[in-house]
């Protein structure tokens, strides 16, 4: 989701929001989109299913260009693509720079290896407002280790560098953030790994505890009890140095005290949030895939069927179209076992929680949603 200050802000925006969703009128506005423009990848990292040969058909320059006219025309105001490997797609600029010209805040995750001087130049000259990429480790063992693909730690450095570079010459500012995948092999290094970022041009690093799917990646409770006692403290310290957030979410993203960590252990990220909340993207945003098969967000793209085809339909036929109306009356009563797995938007989800009360609903019971791997 996107711009929920101003939602909050703004009764033309907040009303329209709260008919849509207690009165389950149609949507007056889409705030935000997500486009996956691929799912080719130059790495193999572990946790990840792309990067292993799989290309399925993408669709081309001239259908996406349409689809991000179409989100335009329905007010959206932010579009972050990602892939697989963004990079991979050599139209990516252009891409980029379409989003651009319609008005919408532009941002994309990339590991950065396949970054070139002028591709960063490129990008720049877009202003591109985000960037977001990876790194798994303080080393190069670690980080190579998860990512599978030698050579691939210094190309990322070398790409953050490109990034910090282009955007000093041209005076952005431009955020790159440093994601970074907490998994048991390297998650005692994410202390080291804030300093490597900082040196290398990051803006911030984001701690994304692994995929609930990866089950002997996670982290267990005794892991996570350590991460609390040992290593947490280190990164609060080196935050607090290097002027970056002290949200909860950055210090101590397995959450604290004694039911946050049974609930990072099985997967449940969202701390149990969801239980008596709703998560409001299915009314603010719009998840796409290379195929142009829409889904509610990252978090459903293949465990839902899909809501729409942009192949062949408009976005706002699809947006407003009766199978997305469907899921979301069907998530007001019950939440879908992807929502307890995500992290992604509860600080916004909470604000809007807040502010629209009458859309709390009633406690879901803490054992039926313990997530099998």
């Amino acid at each position: 989701m996107y711009d929920v200050e101003r939602i909050l802000a703004e009764p033309i925006l907040l009303e329209p929001l709260r008919r849509a969703v207690v009165d389950d009128a149609t949507p007056a506005y889409l705030r935000s989109a997500k486009i996956k423009l691929t799912a080719r990848c130059n790495l193999r990292c572990k946790m990840c299913r792309y990067g292993r040969g799989l290309s399925p058909p993408e669709l081309d320059t001239e259908a996406f260009s349409r689809i991000l006219d179409g989100l335009a025309e329905l007010g959206c105001r932010k579009v972050h693509f990602s892939g697989g490997e963004v990079l991979v797609r050599r139209d990516f600029e252009l891409l980029a720079g379409r989003a651009a010209d319609r008005g919408m805040k532009v941002t994309l995750t990339s590991n950065l290896t396949l970054l070139t001087p002028d591709r960063a130049k490129a990008l720049m000259r877009h202003r591109v407002r985000s960037i977001s990429t990876s790194l798994d480790g303080a080393t190069r063992k670690t980080h190579e280790g998860v990512r599978g693909i030698s050579g691939s730690f210094g190309r990322t450095l070398r790409g953050m560098r490109l990034i910090a570079k282009e955007r000093e010459r041209r005076g952005r500012r431009t955020r790159l953030r440093v994601n970074f995948t907490m998994m048991r092999e390297n998650f005692r290094e994410y202390p080291e790994l804030i300093t490597l970022a900082v040196e290398h041009g990051a803006s911030d690093v984001l701690p994304m505890p692994v995929d609930s799917k990866q089950r002997a990646l996670r982290l267990s409770k005794r892991l996570i009890r350590e991460y609390d006692e040992e290593i947490a403290p280190r990164v609060a310290e080196l935050r607090a140095r290097h002027g970056l957030s002290l949200d909860e979410r950055y210090v101590h993203p397995f959450g604290v005290g004694r039911d946050a960590i049974v609930d990072s252990a099985s997967g449940d990220y969202a701390a149990g949030f969801y239980r008596e909340h709703l998560c409001f993207a299915p009314w603010t945003h719009v998840f796409v895939a290379w195929d142009g098969l829409v889904y509610l967000c990252c978090m459903t793209n293949g465990r839902i069927d899909p809501l729409g085809d942009l192949a062949r339909e408009t976005p706002r036929e699809v947006f407003e179209g009766p199978r997305f109306a469907a899921i979301r009356a069907e998530m007001k009563r019950e939440r879908l076992p992807s929502c307890h797995q995500c992290d992604m938007f509860l600080a916004e989800n909470a604000r809007l929680s807040a502010a629209l009360p009458e859309t709390r609903t009633a406690p879901t019971p803490r054992r039926s949603l313990r997530v099998v791997a």
